[in-house]
């Protein structure tokens, strides 16, 4: 049994859950997929629509709501307890958020370190 049990371990492939990389919505036109590791499965005049990673397919996505601009390519993994369907994302590209000031009092810390 435990000879089955490695053989069919080393035959199902692990999958591993993607890592939801953030880049900024500029650099989507011109992303090098292959710096991730993904390649490109389907293309149309906005860019890549399709992508291929770790053997698992990634749609892009695109909110039409209040959320802001922002792309991403993600999965269905599955139901949740309720029904609702799960997704997992590989990469979002989004605007880059205003950086807020450090606090004086904090860079008093960081200064003496």
């Amino acid at each position: 049994m435990e000879r089955i049990a490695a053989s069919l371990e080393r035959l199902a492939p692990v999958s591993q859950a993607a890592p939801n990389y953030q880049k900024t919505l500029e650099e989507f036109r011109s992303f090098d997929w292959a710096m991730i590791g993904a390649t490109i499965v389907q293309s149309d005049p906005s860019g890549a629509a399709i992508v291929e990673w770790n053997g698992q397919q990634f749609t892009r996505r695109s909110p039409t709501n209040k959320f802001g601009e922002a792309i991403w390519f993600s999965r269905s993994v599955g139901k949740d307890d309720d029904g609702n369907t799960r997704y997992e994302r590989l990469i979002t590209f989004k605007k880059a958020g205003e950086v807020e000031p450090i606090p004086d009092r904090v860079n008093r810390a960081i200064s003496h370190l």
